[in-house]
């Protein structure tokens, strides 16, 4: 061989290091509905035709996805119905707008915000263990513990 071309000396196989674990869907799915159980519903029994932890997560599905009122909430969940339906009851189909309104007139607010906190908390710690794993972050991470 010719001048610069050096023999490729096989490297030693590194030890991996963290191996990804990461949440499964379905439980992803079933823990978002686990939330909202402890929030009292304020409706009368006789109106209550829907869940209310189909209604809160639907909501809060809807105004991640960008719904502005409670007519997109209630279009996200139609356009959503067969994907929300695994993990949801839906017992009388989707909530009307009207229903949406509704129920955020009455709930508790500090409930609400109490367990909302909770899942952002949750949803924190599920992206983070994401991104700490992620190949892209351990090439960030090797090059910024270079400088």
């Amino acid at each position: 061989m010719g001048k610069g071309f050096a023999p490729i000396k096989a490297q030693p196989k590194k030890p991996a290091g963290k191996t990804a674990k990461l949440t499964p869907i379905s439980q992803i799915q079933t823990d978002l509905s686990s939330y909202f159980t402890d929030i009292k519903d304020p409706r009368v029994k006789r109106t209550k035709k829907h869940l209310l932890k189909d209604i809160l997560v639907i909501a809060i599905l809807a105004i991640i996805g960008g719904a502005e009122g409670w007519e997109d909430i209630e279009n996200y969940g139609i356009a959503k119905q067969e994907w929300l339906s695994e993990f949801l009851e839906l017992p009388h189909g989707i909530p009307s707008d009207d229903t949406f309104r509704r129920l955020f007139e009455r709930i508790n607010p500090i409930a609400l915000s109490n367990n909302l906190g909770k899942l952002t908390k949750y949803w924190h710690f599920l992206l983070n263990s994401l991104i700490s794993f992620s190949p892209a972050s351990r090439l960030r991470d090797k090059k910024y513990s270079e400088i």
